[in-house]
């Protein structure tokens, strides 16, 4: 057996392996229990903003010193720990911002879709038209979800289910691809 077969045959990875059952375990509880699933969003998101202001706030006296405007840091780290409190302190409103928040992420993003669809014309009317119309049935999905927080929560919550179990199954087949 030559140096580079024996290199590469590193044996089953138990890493991946886990991560990936532990990832296909939290799709199914997530699709099982969406309104459990947006409420854990709510906390790590709540406890993330409360962190990031308390770096803010840290970071103040650093930023004072060759920053002028430093006062931003301090408006801003106050404005995160308010956010991460009221999140915990309300699941409904924590999970109505998010809901919010992924309704307008689509929004935004159909709408610089459909204004960069035009350079397409250019070099494709077909696929500039396809690219067209994608975008506009992604705007009417937006406005759907925007004008509907709840399906726009559970839209997040089975998005991130169907992500963590296509990549739960790539790292169990990986795990296995590595033996």
């Amino acid at each position: 057996m030559d140096s580079f077969s024996r290199d590469n045959n590193r044996g089953f990875d138990w890493g991946a392996f886990i991560a990936g059952i532990l990832m296909v375990v939290v799709a199914f509880l997530l699709i099982r229990n969406p309104e459990k699933g947006l409420h854990a969003f709510v906390l790590v998101f709540g406890i993330v903003s409360i962190l990031q202001g308390l770096v803010w706030l840290a970071s103040y006296s650093r930023f004072r010193q060759f920053f002028s405007r430093s006062w931003v840091t301090l408006v801003s780290g106050i404005l995160d720990i308010v956010v991460g409190i009221l999140f915990l302190c309300s699941y409904d409103i924590g999970g109505l911002t998010i809901a919010y928040l992924f309704a307008i992420w689509f929004f935004v993003d159909s709408i610089v879709g459909i204004s960069f669809s035009w350079h397409l014309k250019d070099f494709s009317t077909g696929y500039f038209i396809f690219n067209l119309i994608m975008n506009i049935l992604s705007l009417i999905i937006a406005v759907v979800l925007i004008l509907n927080p709840v399906l726009a929560a559970l839209s997040l919550i089975w998005l991130v289910a169907f992500w963590l179990l296509v990549f739960g199954i790539n790292e169990i087949i990986t795990a296995w691809m590595h033996r």
